[in-house]
């Protein structure tokens, strides 16, 4: 099937490809998985070969027949229903090429979901289209932020706009893919990169978007134009990664790990995208039981079903298929494709993301490092955490304290419907210190911290008295007869101080990207003037 490689423009190869303008989605395979891929999907057996000069062959992946879901749904209003009957298929295929040394694969119809995540390079359709698409051309970026429960966002501008006028913020969000207007004419009007390189050309030009791919997606000069958008960059040193999973595995296995991880579908990279409806853990069988959510809890549950202990290796054989909205499969990932998972070793910084491994870079590591531990501690402090109290237990003990008074779950009814704010959690009169306060395991509880206190600044220093006035009758419920007179105008900014009070960690040991969230919460507060301190307890 291996043809001589391509040298150059052929007459044979113009003139037989098709010049039809099609949407294409190109990925490019790790060279160390091809072999993985071709047995896979039988390559040897159903292969068929190209036209030369293309090196390469294609795979008809054609789905077996069989009723869509919805006709007996139609067949059930109707009068005569033998006379309505429908039989579906998906056709697929792939097209396998070699060229410049490397294996690209395009699939057509479904068939992508038929590609392992694992055999693909995760960041080919991203390098490539970084490269070409300047940072004043941008039409979509599609992020995830990490440190907010792994959320996922997708923000498009109706024509090209600079990146500063979309909300990505490189301090905490993995960029997964970007769409926008290329700086090359060849890659056509636009296009879009994440792990495949989404182009809309004619197909007879191919050959030579291929070509051009490879030298782009081994350049790092799109960093001149994109300086910060690889304060997270993938790991491929296949030595690193085994340390990193010998030291998640020993997580796993002591529990600590489960108290951090998340889990979600890996689909974010993907130029195509399943529209889940829910999840069924472990082997598929006639009515399986679903889940609407990818919860750790759901995983363990299944360990125990099966009788197995977490660990990488029982993710890493654990599936959990992705079903629709009709109840059908729309395909299958393992649980370690789902997870999310931030990780320290060696004074460096690890995430786990959707089955790849990204380290944080060491400049961006020691600014946020630095930047988290110069944040001034109150001059009023809180009495110590036990270890033992929740949250709410001890912000009850601190709001029974002399001088202190309670806030936490007293509620205030603002902006109409339902909408309920909490104030702060302990209040402290005699300094005007505002506390906050959160047992911060994962990144995501110090983003509910990092929440609850823009919330509240907005509202309490707001030219609108509407907020205040509410926070008065509050006062009057829950504590009577303290002062509210200074609520009857707008405070100025600086006049209380704004305090992140963490139990039991410091900012050294809180999550990185709940470091990073602390750091940017205290630098837009402070250029809007607040005072703003740390406090550990």
């Amino acid at each position: 099937m291996r043809g001589a490689p391509w040298a150059g423009p052929s007459p044979q190869l113009v003139l037989g490809m098709a010049d039809q303008t099609i949407p294409l989605s190109i990925y490019l395979f790790r060279p160390d998985r091809v072999t993985a891929f071709e047995k896979a999907l039988h390559v040897s057996v159903n292969a068929l070969p190209l036209t030369p000069p293309l090196d390469g062959y294609a795979l008809n992946l054609q789905a077996s027949a069989r009723v869509p879901a919805w006709v007996p749904v139609i067949q059930s209003v109707l009068q005569n229903a033998s006379g309505f009957s429908l039989i579906g298929q998906s056709p697929a295929a792939m097209l396998i090429i070699r060229r410049a040394g490397k294996t690209f694969v395009l699939p057509f119809g479904h068939a992508w979901a038929k590609l392992d995540d694992d055999w693909l390079e995760p960041d080919f359709g991203r390098r490539v289209a970084l490269n070409l698409i300047p940072p004043d051309k941008l039409v979509e970026i599609h992020v995830e932020q990490v440190f907010a429960k792994w959320h996922i966002a997708r923000e498009r501008a109706p024509r090209a706009s600079s990146v500063e006028e979309f909300g990505v913020q490189f301090d905490r969000d993995l960029v997964a893919s970007v769409e926008g207007e290329p700086s090359e004419s060849s890659f056509g009007s636009k296009l879009r990169g994440g792990t495949s390189l989404r182009v809309d050309l004619p197909f007879s030009e191919l050959p030579d978007i291929l070509d051009k791919s490879v030298p782009l997606f081994q350049s790092d000069d799109y960093k001149k134009n994109w300086p910060e958008i690889d304060n997270i960059n993938v790991v491929t040193d296949e030595l690193l990664i085994a340390k990193l999973e010998a030291q998640f595995d020993i997580e796993l296995k002591a529990g600590s790990a489960q108290k951090k991880l998340v889990m979600f579908a890996p689909t974010y990279r993907r130029e195509e995208a399943w529209a889940v409806d829910s999840y069924v853990f472990g082997r598929m069988s006639k009515a399986p039981a679903t889940t609407p959510y990818l919860l750790v809890q759901s995983w363990i549950n299944y360990l125990q079903k099966e009788k197995l202990e977490p660990s990488v290796a029982a993710a890493r054989t654990s599936w959990i298929h992705l079903m629709d909205g009709a109840k059908e499969s729309l395909s299958r990932c393992t649980a370690f494709q789902c997870f999310g998972y931030e990780l320290p070793l060696a004074s460096k910084q690890y995430i786990l993301s959707s089955g790849i491994w990204y380290e944080v870079a060491i400049n961006f590591l020691n600014k946020i490092n630095k930047a988290a531990s110069n944040i001034p501690a109150p001059r009023t402090v809180l009495p110590p955490w036990n270890q033992v109290e929740s949250e709410g237990e001890y912000n009850l003990r601190c709001g029974k304290a002399k001088g202190f008074l309670g806030f936490d779950a007293k509620n205030i009814m603002y902006g109409g419907g339902q909408s309920k704010f909490e104030f702060c959690d302990v209040l402290h009169m005699a300094s005007q210190t505002l506390f906050f306060a959160k047992i911060a395991t994962k990144s995501s509880g110090m983003s509910h911290l990092v929440e609850q206190v823009r919330r509240t600044t907005e509202l309490l220093f707001t030219a609108d008295g509407e907020y205040r006035r509410e926070l008065v009758e509050v006062f009057k419920k829950y504590h009577k007869g303290v002062d509210t007179a200074w609520l009857k105008t707008r405070p100025r900014h600086g006049d209380w101080n704004i305090c992140l009070v963490s139990l039991g960690k410091s900012p050294a040991g809180l999550p990185f990207f709940a470091r990073c969230s602390l750091v940017k919460l205290y630098n837009d507060l402070r250029e809007g003037g607040h005072e703003v301190s740390f406090l550990k307890v």
